[in-house]
């Protein structure tokens, strides 16, 4: 059957019935992800805050901010169609919002020493939203490479690097959310968008399979395993995993802790069904 909302991401969704300024929702350093498509409202992308301004060139750099009222003033002064109206104000928009977020790069302040590679430079451009008092209710980043398959669980490797990125840029994110008095406001949702197989592999790693997990962190989550156990004989099994827990049941508890509508944001209906009870 036909779902009653037009085909689009989750976090459109919730953007458009709960979050619909520019910044209600935002998608640091990941491009445009399918979680963004569709809905009615444009949430905030970008590669980094520091780069998401209007560049000066080296001919009359020091005219650079006239350019720039200048170009205001024009857009503000337009008057003709509709869709060339909304066009105008869209950049008049994007004029007002580089200059906030520059202001919020300038003025971030943060006794915490962020990795330098990725997701931590994602985490402190979040950390700076945050800080500057923006209305983002959604973040979302990540970083890739995690197509492994061998020597997963060595001390050291591609694996192990990645956990250690991954540990590092999260930790210091949480960190920085209790200096800021944000931390017991915020849920940080680690997930990946393939399972894995429950028996190493001859290559001391682990190929794709259908299971996976999720990992909560943030003052709201309930400390505890989550969805239902697997059994000896699943375990003893060496066969690709079932799941028993929708990944949607667990975003649905995350719309309803921003104040959302869960059934609005995920109308379909689903094979299995679980309440999770994390936060």
């Amino acid at each position: 059957a036909p779902l009653s909302v037009a085909e689009s991401g989750w976090i459109a969704r919730y953007a458009s019935a709960h979050a619909a300024t520019p910044m209600g929702a935002a998608a640091l350093g990941v491009g445009r992800p399918l979680d963004f498509e569709g809905g009615t409202s444009n949430p905030f992308m970008a590669s980094s805050l520091a780069t998401f301004d209007f560049q000066s060139n080296g001919i009359g750099a020091g005219a650079h901010q006239h350019r720039i009222n200048t170009a205001k003033a024009l857009v503000d002064a337009f008057a003709g169609e509709e869709d060339t109206e909304a066009a105008a104000a869209a950049i008049g928009q994007g004029y007002d919002l580089a200059a906030q977020i520059q202001t919020a790069v300038a003025s971030y302040s943060s006794s915490q020493s962020y990795p330098t590679t990725s997701p931590g430079v994602y985490l402190r451009d979040a950390a700076i939203l945050i800080q500057g008092g923006f209305e983002t209710e959604v973040f979302y980043t990540g970083f890739n490479g995690w197509d492994t398959h061998t020597n997963q669980g060595a001390g050291g490797g591609i694996q192990a690097d990645l956990m250690t990125r991954l540990d590092d840029a999260i930790g210091t994110f949480l960190d920085d959310l209790v200096d800021m008095g944000a931390y017991d406001d915020t849920v940080v949702l680690v997930i990946s968008e393939f399972g894995r197989r429950n028996f190493e592999n001859s290559s001391q790693g682990t190929d794709h399979g259908h299971g996976n997990m999720f990992f909560a962190v943030g003052g709201p989550v309930k400390q505890g395993l989550y969805g239902p156990d697997l059994t000896e004989t699943e375990i003893a099994n060496e066969n690709w995993l079932d799941y028993d827990l929708d990944f949607r049941d667990i975003y649905k508890e995350a719309v309803g802790f921003l104040g959302g509508d869960p059934l609005a944001v995920f109308p379909e209906a689903q094979e299995k069904n679980n309440t999770v009870d994390y936060l």
